[in-house]
């Protein structure tokens, strides 16, 4: 499928500008005076905020959202290392079996309350329940205590060389400390509704309009530490007043109030308009996150004909990953053909087993050999329910193809289009037929992907599994060994078993990685390039 062929006719997307045009305009003036006369960021983020728990859901806003209203214990920087956050000090016994963390003083919540050890337990209990790291780490844990006010201990069973970076990961559900009160005996199935933290902003949760705009003010008694912002580490200084983060999901809309200065900042912008933003006067365009992003495909294990692993793998076969890139990046030097599950050119990465992502056979070969294989494995021509998320660059034209891909073996696709929003909420559902769903495309970072044991995508936990609901002991069991093994070459050997064994049952399917890029005003600067998040302290703008 050619990129034009995605695209709307000029007269209709003019159309449709003209309409929402007006519609902005209306939005971006909210606010009154007052707001004016603060120092306010406008951001376009990709998607809209829709949940505020960071452990209900991995969508990426909200971890935008979590990033802006907690805090970690630790984070990683710019060189990928491990640095204490709100802990102040940390000691570890001889046998590396005892950490005692003692918080920073002065710590507190945005509702006036003090950050405790206690607030610390409770956070990481409920994280430990979702997250992929939070449940690796529960197997180790003997006992998670507190100490005393600002002092807590974790006990473990045997040696885990990788409880500090569990802790300070910036990708699926960050362990972010809430308070208490909030957290206490609430399940990670069960959304939390209170946006009090302690981190650098405080949610104007008054003027929070889901799918028009989300307010964020600077949080006047956050303490941030005295290095240099790093990464998700370091000083966290917020040197504006004021983000709102707009929703203008019309591509040419985002674009003519960048060019206008009545926004300041886009995510995504779409592929086709990036060549005019790069003309227009006063702004900027760049990629923020060199290492790229990895596109995955998400297939539902639960029900016929995706239930069948041989069904699963038929699926390889339509994975055009050249042409998905495309409708990705617009451009083919932003992107690369990759098979690794655990991302190529990290530590871990492979392709034993991908041989059908990656064959050089030409499309049409593949997509008849694909659609022979589905059939083998006993399709019998329902239809495939493909969600597709309008609002998300990315995974817009990457689903495209993909349905085009299929439809031209014969398969019959469902493609049911909404926001992504929409779709994280839908994905959660194990439903049969059209109000169920058999494929979703979504996206992993770099940091995450490459850790087999942590990468939320690559459990096959079964219930516990990230959506799709992968099951299969023996790749947990691989997962449990790497996790455990201190050699490196040894430690390489179970991350290749793992890449064969994932491959083997599609526990995902990667589509390519890809650097996307983003447009900012001139007068915006300090925006920090941290892999699979995206933060607005240590920003100004003039």
């Amino acid at each position: 499928m050619m990129l034009n062929d995605m695209r709307e006719s000029t007269m209709t997307r003019l159309s449709r500008l003209g309409r929402l045009l007006g519609l902005s305009m209306a939005l971006l003036g909210a606010g009154g005076a007052m707001a004016q006369e603060r120092s306010t960021l406008r951001a376009v983020i990709a998607g809209e905020l829709r949940s505020i728990d960071p452990v209900w859901t991995t969508a990426v806003q909200t971890r935008y959202h979590s990033f802006m209203v907690y805090d970690t214990l630790f984070g990683i920087d710019s060189e990928q290392r491990v640095q204490p956050q709100m802990v102040d000090r940390v000691q570890v016994s001889d046998d590396r079996l005892s950490y005692t963390f003692t918080l920073r003083d002065g710590l507190k919540f945005t509702d006036g309350a003090p950050v405790t050890a206690e607030d610390v337990v409770v956070s990481w209990n409920r994280w430990a329940e979702r997250d992929a790291a939070g449940q690796t780490t529960a197997t180790f844990l003997q006992s998670l205590e507190v100490v005393d006010a600002r002092t807590f201990r974790a006990v473990l069973k045997e040696p885990f060389g990788q409880l500090l970076f569990a802790l300070a990961k910036p990708q699926a559900m960050p362990m972010f400390v809430m308070p208490a009160r909030v957290a206490r005996g609430v399940s990670g199935n069960t959304q939390i509704t209170d946006p009090i933290g302690s981190g650098p902003f405080r949610m104007v949760r008054e003027e929070w309009v889901a799918g028009v705009k989300t307010v964020y003010e600077r949080n006047r008694d956050y303490l941030p530490r005295s290095e240099p912002a790093s990464g998700i580490a370091g000083g966290k200084r917020v040197l504006v007043d004021r983000v709102e983060w707009i929703n203008l999901p019309d591509a040419q809309t985002q674009v003519a109030a960048l060019q206008r200065g009545e926004v300041d900042f886009i995510e995504q912008p779409q592929a086709d308009l990036v060549p005019m933003l790069r003309r227009a006067r006063g702004v900027r365009v760049g990629v923020l996150h060199s290492t790229g992003s990895q596109g995955t495909l998400r297939v539902n294990h639960l029900h016929p004909p995706f239930d069948n692993p041989a069904a699963r793998r038929a699926l390889h076969n339509f994975i055009l990953q050249p042409d998905m890139i495309l409708a990705v990046t617009g451009d083919a030097a932003l992107g690369q053909v990759c098979g690794a599950l655990l991302l190529c050119g990290s530590p871990n990465g492979s392709e034993h087993g991908a041989e059908l992502i990656i064959s050089p056979d030409p499309a049409e070969a593949r997509i008849r050999r694909g659609a022979e294989q589905l059939r083998a494995a006993g399709y019998d021509g329902r239809p495939i329910v493909i969600l597709h998320p309008t609002d998300q660059p990315i995974m817009h034209g990457s689903t495209l193809v993909l349905a085009d891909a299929l439809r031209r073996g014969g398969i019959n696709v469902d493609l049911q289009s909404m926001d992504w929003a929409t779709l994280v909420t839908r994905r959660t559902s194990k439903e049969v037929g059209p109000r169920g769903w058999h494929i979703f495309l979504t996206t992993g970072g770099s940091i995450g992907p490459a850790n087999p044991a942590f990468h939320i995508q690559m459990s096959g936990g079964c219930e516990r599994a990230f959506f799709g609901w992968p099951c299969d002991e023996r790749l947990e069991q691989l997962r449990a060994a790497w996790v455990r093994e201190t050699d490196p070459q040894k430690a390489f050997a179970l991350a290749e078993d793992i890449q064969r064994r994932g491959m083997e049952i599609t526990v995902y399917i990667p589509f390519g990685q890809f650097k996307s890029e983003s447009a900012w005003r001139e007068g915006v600067e300090g925006i920090l390039p941290i892999p699979e998040t995206l933060v607005f302290w240590n920003v100004t703008k003039r």
